[in-house]
């Protein structure tokens, strides 16, 4: 059970639909996340992986075009937004970069994360380069001196070098590694 109490049963077979679709959104990029979400409301009661399995299948092709349209990709995001929410990450990563590391990290210390899906990736990006995880609009203009130098709000992390992507070779030794990234970040100021 999750630190709320919910299980992967429970969030199947209590959430409503348009619940179950956003989290299957937010948590997985799942493209066909409304069909999916109806499905798995229509094939309630869900009490085994082999029910949710079914319920996935009947609205995703077991090939396609593109891998990440296929039945075994979709299955993946779904038990992936699944877990996310059981597991309560976000929440966890949110407080890992913007409480925990820069109260542990002086000025001038790294910040490195490795993610492994797309919304830990946002969220580290946005830490490290906003100082927040939540989605905010970007300036249009930052406030910078006569010299070009960033004069606004104190920033917590100032990015080192573009995020890195495992390279092939790595990736033929280690399947996992694809869909990792790396992101590194400087501490810039300390409380």
């Amino acid at each position: 059970r999750g630190g709320m109490g919910f299980t992967a049963a429970d969030i199947c077979n209590e959430f409503d639909e348009a619940e179950l679709q956003r989290i299957l959104k937010a948590y997985g990029d799942e493209p066909r996340a409304k069909k999916i979400a109806r499905s798995i409301v229509e094939h309630r009661p869900l009490t085994t992986t082999g029910h949710l399995i079914e319920a996935v299948a009947a609205v995703t092709p077991e090939r396609a075009k593109s891998r990440r349209m296929g039945r075994t990709a979709s299955l993946a995001r779904v038990f992936q937004s699944l877990r996310i929410v059981v597991n309560q990450e976000d929440t966890v990563l949110e407080k890992a970069l913007l409480e925990m590391s820069p109260a542990l990290i002086r000025t001038g210390g790294r910040l490195v994360v490795l993610s492994y899906h797309s919304m830990e990736d946002r969220a580290a990006k946005r830490a490290i380069r906003d100082g927040t995880v939540k989605a905010q609009k970007r300036r249009v203009r930052e406030e910078r001196d006569m010299y070009g130098n960033y004069i606004g709000i104190p920033r917590p992390w100032k990015s080192v070098g573009k995020r890195i992507k495992a390279q092939e070779e790595e990736v033929a030794v280690n399947t996992r590694a694809r869909s990792a990234t790396l992101r590194v970040g400087e501490r810039q100021t300390s409380p």
